[in-house]
């Protein structure tokens, strides 16, 4: 190569790297005032999963963490991250007693305290209430108690409502939403997220989310004062860990699933250590879970028996039924069930039959639930009345009225009504008679009756009318020559026997009469004007 190419190159290369190191230096100014000795102190919530908490082994876990470390190892940034109660750990940031929390959410207020670094993740707060709560979103929230963690964004959220809330705070999410489950207080404010991880873990029930998400905020790594320098830094290895696919990663192992690895890893060394007793437990179970096996096949086969006999009395129960609605149905009285309610003179119907459905004209549906008096006419008793037999010692009353069909004709019937008992209340059962035949029946006897009365009455007018002239026929007779006598008297003599033998049927339709009148109970209105 020439040696002037060579010179010009080596010159090239030391001038790139002079710019690369101007640009990084103007980039990342916080590296002029950072040390690689110097141990920058980060805060994080210490029970905040899976964002930050301390887990099994007492060391700080979570997707905030995992984070922080990745930017740390890209940035070559020496750091210690101290968990602690959030409201603690905010109050350190703000005085300078940290330099870094690993994840705080973002806000106007905040930013006049801390500075922030460029959002790595957005989250999304909720309402969590009871089931049954009446709170259905953000607008419902006035005037109730709220639970909230101390210091946390839901907290100055609340604060900034219209006052006439009740604010409960707490160390941590976690107890307000177990506060929450346990009765106390109508709704708790947390980040979606950590509710549901929290409502997985501890199997409470009865919780749920109201309405849509409140805020949705940027979660961002905060810098104190004295720190404020480095957050460039931060913001580049932010971008850096995006690119190498690193929060991809880490963003997968938390959210993936909702599984915290540190549990399985727990439960693995648990395992381990009681691995023997757990072979003794598991041969037990195997055993006890053979035995079980038997019962529950022996069990099975009894509840199949047991079924099948449920099935046979089911069977037995509906043809019952079905016999009694057919029987129900097939009388020729009009049956009506009725509620009993005295006082309200209420006789509503419950059931009735299709008897008393095709006289009245109506369907059952349309029957169900009317009162029956809409469809009876009382002809002399009152409600107050029949109520009072129906409470009297036998239970029961019998009465005329008329039942009012549906296109508003009427018929006469016979009820019989009975007071029952039955579940604790009172019913009244009434069998409803069509008496149209008889009272018909009646009529055409009571107009015979009269025929005849009439044809008795006309029977003695004849009598009379046919004796009187006779006498006067025998008193002229006796005036008269002695033949002409003995013919008129002759002709008399017949007369005579025509008008016994009217006499005779005139008897005998007396003895029909009177017979009539003791059978039949009908009562005499006026005495006999023939007979003398």
């Amino acid at each position: 190569m020439d040696p002037r190419l060579s010179t010009a190159f080596r010159r090239l290369v030391g001038s790139l790297l002079i710019l690369v190191i101007i640009l990084n230096l103007i980039i990342s100014p916080g590296y002029a005032a950072y040390s690689e000795d110097q141990v920058l102190v980060v805060g994080a919530d210490e029970y905040f999963p899976p964002y930050e908490y301390i887990d099994y082994n007492g060391r700080p876990a979570g997707f905030n963490i995992d984070i922080m470390n990745a930017v740390a190892e890209e940035m070559s940034l020496n750091i210690s991250i101290r968990p602690g109660p959030w409201y603690e750990v905010r109050s350190d940031l703000e005085s300078g007693r940290i330099d870094f929390i690993s994840g705080m959410f973002y806000s106007g207020e905040r930013d006049l305290l801390v500075n922030f670094s460029d959002p790595y993740i957005s989250v999304s707060h909720t309402i969590f209430v009871r089931e049954g709560s009446d709170i259905g979103g953000a607008g419902d929230l006035t005037g109730k108690e709220i639970v909230v963690e101390e210091g946390d964004i839901m907290h100055d959220y609340v604060m900034g409502l219209d006052g006439s809330n009740t604010i409960i705070t707490t160390h941590n999410q976690s107890e307000a939403l177990l506060l929450l489950a346990s009765g106390k207080y109508d709704a708790a404010l947390l980040s979606k997220l950590h509710g549901d991880y929290l409502i997985m873990q501890y199997g409470l029930s009865g919780v749920k989310t109201a309405g849509p998400p409140i805020e949705i905020r940027e979660y961002c790594v905060a810098a104190s004062a004295n720190a404020s320098c480095l957050l460039p830094v931060i913001n580049e290895g932010l971008v850096i860990i995006r690119k190498n696919g690193k929060y991809d990663e880490i963003y997968k192992k938390w959210f993936g699933t909702l599984e915290e690895r540190e549990f399985f890893l727990t439960l693995v060394n648990i395992v381990i250590f009681i691995l023997l007793p757990v072979i003794v437990l598991l041969a037990i179970a195997l055993i006890w879970s053979v035995s079980l096996r038997k019962k529950l096949i022996k069990t099975s086969s009894e509840l199949r028996n047991e079924h099948f006999q449920q099935e046979i009395v089911k069977t037995a129960l509906q043809e019952s039924k079905d016999k009694y609605r057919v029987l129900f149905n097939s009388l020729n009285e009009g049956v009506f069930l009725c509620e009993y309610d005295p006082e309200k003179n209420s006789g509503r119907i419950i059931e009735v039959n299709d008897t008393a459905c095709r006289r009245l004209g109506y369907t059952r549906e349309e029957m169900i639930d009317k009162n029956v008096f809409e469809f009876t006419r009382l002809l002399s008793s009152g409600c107050e009345e029949l109520n009072e037999k129906l409470s009297g010692e036998k239970n029961e009353v019998s009465y005329y009225a008329e039942h009012v069909r549906k296109d508003g004709s009427v018929f006469p019937v016979h009820v019989k009504a009975r007071l029952l008992s039955y579940g604790g209340r009172e019913y009244v059962l009434q069998l409803a008679r069509d008496i149209t035949k008889e009272r018909e029946s009646d009529e055409r006897e009571a107009e015979a009756l009269k025929k005849i009365e009439m044809n008795l009455i006309q029977l003695a007018t004849l009598n009379d009318e046919i004796r009187n002239p006779l006498m006067v026929i025998a008193g002229v007779t006796d005036m008269e020559i002695k033949d002409s006598k003995e013919i008129i008297l002759d002709q008399v003599q017949k007369i005579d026997e025509i008008i016994g033998k009217l006499d005779q049927s005139w008897i005998e339709s007396a003895k029909i009469r009177k017979f009539l009148k003791k059978h039949m109970e009908i009562k005499e209105e006026e005495e006999n004007p023939g007979k003398k």
